[in-house]
């Protein structure tokens, strides 16, 4: 009986050395865990979610121009009972006035008294079977 009781034991030991030398690469993720977004600028979810980020900032933002995105810091979305959108960006103040139809064809300011970057973190969720969109934190420095 105690030989057992010391194969349990080494077994559960080599388990244990197998996962910290195998690391994260084989294990599993735990469902509803946040992920990366891969190839973000091509995401059509991220974009919409993050396009509606910028229209929320814009309008509560007390600047006279628009700004818009100048990069894609890091994205991640979550699985949730609908999508959770967690985004790093910088944005950029544009030459366009409040409130701009299309934020894309914006030129950034190039003047350093004029030009304005930004990082900031958006949280969105959305429901896209319902329609539905929040921003549920807007976080900018």
């Amino acid at each position: 009986m105690a030989g057992a009781g010391m194969c349990v034991a080494l077994l559960a030991v080599a388990m244990v050395f197998a996962g910290v030398v195998l690391g994260d690469r084989y294990r599993p993720r735990l469902v509803g865990a946040p992920i990366d977004v891969p190839n973000a600028d091509n995401d059509e979810g991220l974009q919409r979610a993050l396009h509606f980020a910028i229209a929320e900032y814009n309008k509560a933002s007390n600047d006279m121009y628009s700004s818009r995105v100048v990069r894609i810091i890091s994205a991640k979305r979550q699985i949730v009972s609908g999508i959770k959108y967690m985004m790093e960006v910088e944005i950029g103040r544009t030459t366009c006035p409040k409130p701009a139809a299309d934020l894309q064809s914006c030129a950034f300011h190039d003047a350093p008294q004029m030009a304005k970057h930004t990082i900031c973190n958006f949280v969105v969720y959305t429901v896209p079977w319902l329609n539905k969109i929040e921003l549920l934190a807007s976080d900018c420095q």
